[in-house]
């Protein structure tokens, strides 16, 4: 059996998250130690000075990149990273199905699934209830490269969540 992902996968994925946590958090306290020490000019100055005015002026430039950065980093790559982990962690403890099939061929599409994108396979798989064979869509990852079939060719397909994670020529 031909596995697309390996341990090695999950674990760099694994630092990645670690390293855009770390990131994250070193930045916060930038701006908590930041804020602070403008906090605490703001208290040192006399009533009514003239200064205070661009004092506020700094906390709410501060507050206002600090909101902008963390809506766009968390929102764009670490939820990116996020999704990826999650993904690996569930295609490393989860459960795979395994059905048997003839490659048709490769999609041309892209499909976004939970901010993760996907190209497509199609498979004809054989419906034993309806005595019939009808097309599978099957996601594979854009991170990795996929497999070459040819158009015809009976294989044994592994799916986690409709994402082809191994597979057997037959």
């Amino acid at each position: 059996m031909e596995n697309i992902y390996s341990e090695r996968d999950f674990a760099a994925i694994g630092r990645q998250k670690k390293i855009f946590m770390a990131v994250y958090f070193v930045i916060l306290g930038i701006y908590v130690a930041a804020s602070a020490g403008v906090w605490v000019l703001y208290f040192l100055q006399p009533y009514q000075s003239p200064n205070i005015w661009w004092i506020k002026l700094i906390v709410f430039v501060l507050a206002a990149l600090f909101v902008i950065f963390s809506f766009v980093y968390l929102g764009i790559p670490f939820k990116r990273v996020r999704n990826y982990y999650k993904f690996l962690k569930g295609v490393e403890v989860g459960t795979s199905n395994g059905t048997v099939g003839e490659f048709d061929r490769y999609g041309a599409e892209l499909e976004i699934r939970d901010g993760l994108e996907f190209s497509t396979l199609y498979f004809l798989e054989y419906n034993t209830k309806k005595q019939e064979f009808f097309e599978r869509k099957v996601w594979m990852d854009t991170e990795k490269r996929p497999p070459e079939f040819e158009k015809g060719e009976h294989l044994k397909i592994y799916t986690h969540g409709n994402v082809l994670v191994g597979y057997e020529k037959l």
